[in-house]
């Protein structure tokens, strides 16, 4: 099972590079699964206070896992670390675990910038692996980590394909 983090700054195109990724990548028969941070503020929106595993939470149980044909849901009080959830997320053994967000983690990263500007800010990022770039982004180029065009869909696919293999 691989890890990859996907980070960038709001509306840099996380979320629309994994689930091109995820179709690409179910294309090809393979199992993703994704952690997203909720970076946006505010809590996550929840089913109704009406359903019983709501109600469990609202009597103070600190998690409740409703199940029911083939899908899981889990509410959790506290929120687990980055680790925690992917010892979650590995629970349905995929070939692939996609984390968007949580910039401070350690494990191999994709960063997508816009700019110039963005990628100062995050190219001191740990585990750096790839850089999707846009047209006008004029970064400088590490030798140590490829660089993309962001729309170059063929390298871009080229290049996971490759990181699943163990080749990047």
């Amino acid at each position: 099972m691989k890890i990859l983090q996907v980070v960038g700054y709001k509306n840099c195109g996380k979320t629309t590079r994994i689930e091109k990724w995820i179709q690409f990548l179910l294309a090809r028969g393979l199992c993703v699964s994704v952690i997203k941070h909720h970076g946006h503020g505010g809590p996550l929106s929840m089913p109704s206070a009406d359903t019983d595993s709501m109600k469990f939470l609202s009597q103070g149980a600190v998690s409740s896992i409703a199940v029911g044909d083939g899908l899981v849901q889990m509410h959790m009080e506290g929120g687990p670390e980055l680790p925690e959830l992917i010892m979650l997320a590995a629970l349905a053994k995929p070939d692939i675990i996609f984390v968007e967000g949580f910039k401070e983690a350690l494990e191999p990263k994709v960063v997508i910038v816009r700019t110039k500007e963005e990628w100062d800010g995050l190219q001191k990022a740990s585990n750096i692996v790839l850089v999707l770039a846009y047209k006008d982004a004029n970064i400088e180029r590490d030798e140590d980590i490829t660089v993309l065009g962001n729309q170059d869909e063929a390298c871009i696919d080229e290049w996971m394909l490759d990181y699943l293999e163990g080749e990047r």
